[in-house]
């Protein structure tokens, strides 16, 4: 080989080595420009996201954070009928009974219910079962569960309960049987001898509607 041809091949590898560096250097500027641009779009989604979320839910826990919180929502009307918000918050009408937690919403005396309502009958609500009693209850019981879990002898009441499951499990217990109950489940109890058990480790919440009961042998 000639030098002249020799230089002649040299040359051209060298304009193969630049236009390759060439591409290589294009590709990597684009895919950076990609992955910077995929990097904003992300923050952009991220901040948006951020800006339309709504605020955080408040705490479910009492500050001791061994029980649920409970918000208790009343209405009824004006004197120009006009629809009103009587009560809305953590009511405070509670209690421990039991190892479980009671949180009494409202009461009424007799049936049917003079309307509109007038006053808080749930801040002054009492136990839905007490002698003498005549009227509807409306409350919240907690069961915790593991090592909290209450041991609740069996029990009777006069009364005809109206009964569902917010959240949690738990088993009611009769004299010759036991029926698991889970959120979303519902029970109607007749005054018969009964239980509760909570053998999972979180807590169970019940809400009760109660209606004053009388035995037809009596």
């Amino acid at each position: 080989m000639t030098v002249r041809k020799a230089m002649r091949v040299s040359r051209r590898l060298l304009l193969r080595s630049a236009a390759s560096a060439g591409a290589a250097g294009s590709i990597a500027l684009v895919g950076g420009a990609a992955a910077a641009a995929a990097d904003a779009a992300g923050a952009a989604q991220a901040g948006a996201a951020a800006r339309g979320a709504p605020p955080a839910p408040p705490p479910r826990r009492t500050p001791d954070g061994r029980w649920t919180r409970i918000r208790r929502v009343v209405t009824t009307d004006d004197a120009s009928g006009r629809g009103i918000v009587v009560a809305d918050g953590e009511p405070g009408n509670a209690l421990e009974l039991n190892g479980t937690r009671i949180v009494r919403l409202w009461e009424s005396a007799g049936l049917p219910v003079p309307l509109p309502l007038q006053g808080d009958a749930g801040a002054t609500a009492g136990n839905a079962y007490r002698e003498g009693f005549q009227g509807t209850s409306f409350y919240v019981a907690e069961l915790p569960g593991g090592a909290r879990a209450p041991s609740i002898p069996m029990h009777r009441n006069a009364t005809l309960d109206y009964m569902a499951i917010l959240s949690g499990r738990i088993v009611f217990k009769m004299q010759d049987r036991e029926i698991e109950l889970g959120a979303g489940d519902t029970l109607v109890q007749g005054g018969n001898e009964h239980s509760w058990i909570n053998r999972w480790d979180e807590p169970c919440l019940l809400l009760f509607v109660v209606v004053s009961g009388a035995s037809r042998s009596a």
